[in-house]
């Protein structure tokens, strides 16, 4: 269910109403709506295309769509998300855009910094309400959010909390430390495990935390579009590099869930 009066300005803070293709504010800021449905709320000269390009973007679609995230799809859907749903780093939008075909009456919003992303977003999803946006300066009211999800991206959680109302979830998924093992050694001579974070954000109360574990087929069409959008295409040695994007094996997919409720 679409509805962008959750949407703030950016530049004042007051809250942002649709009228025709554009989104107003007392104040008389404009916002235009793009043709594809959504909106850009960056600012000045951080309007330049940030974060990934389209080369990414259509790499990670194409990996999406193969089944690597459907383990991850399940475990939100058995959060059966209700009132107003925010996936920050939405990056393709298939989260939020998977959610609203199976929970028609959620309010579900991604934002990313990556007119690119958000753009193909857009197009794909059409019950979803998709910005342009940084996470550290999210375009929302106060209190406006019953779940916020951030899965692979920076967080900042001072400002998540600030848009989830009272007792709301924020939802953390980082990778295991089994995560896409295989290509990590077939990489690297040594394999660093996967940093966990395991402090508690201000602000927050810990409720769960889940090991989501899966494998993965890959195979020598779509190892290439894998690689793409990993850190691993531009942090690895070039011979290695090919050798594994020209092969296929099977992966194995680690997430760590991590479920938050905001205090007060």
């Amino acid at each position: 269910m679409k509805n962008f009066e959750l949407f703030i300005c950016p530049k004042c803070g007051k809250n942002l109403y649709a009228k025709a293709l554009s989104l107003y504010c007392d104040s008389g800021h404009c916002y235009d709506i793009a043709r594809a449905g959504y909106v850009n709320l960056v600012l000045g000269s951080k309007r330049t295309p940030s974060g990934d390009g389209d080369a990414a973007i259509a790499a990670r679609r194409k990996v999406m769509a193969a089944g690597y995230y459907d383990r991850l799809y399940a475990f939100f859907e058995e959060l059966t998300p209700e009132g107003a749903f925010l996936d920050v780093g939405t990056a393709d939008g298939s989260l939020p855009g998977r959610l609203s075909e199976k929970f028609p009456d959620t309010s579900f919003y991604g934002t990313d910094l990556s007119k690119y992303a958000i753009e193909k977003a857009a197009k794909t999803y059409k019950n979803v309400c998709f910005a342009v946006a940084n996470n550290a300066k999210l375009p929302f009211a106060d209190a406006s959010f019953d779940t916020v999800s951030a899965v692979f991206t920076t967080v900042f959680p001072s400002e998540f909390a600030r848009v989830l109302k009272p007792g709301g979830k924020f939802v953390r998924v980082t990778p295991g430390k089994d995560h896409l093992i295989e290509i990590r050694r077939a990489l690297y001579d040594e394999v660093r495990e996967n940093a966990y974070d395991d402090s508690l954000p201000e602000g927050f109360e810990r409720l769960c935390s889940a090991e989501l574990k899966d494998s993965f087929r890959v195979g020598r069409e779509l190892m290439p579009e894998l690689i793409r959008m990993t850190p691993y295409g531009v942090k690895s040695d070039r011979e290695r590099l090919k050798a594994v994007s020209e092969g296929e094996c099977e992966v194995s997919l680690d997430f760590r869930a991590d479920t938050y409720i905001k205090e007060g």
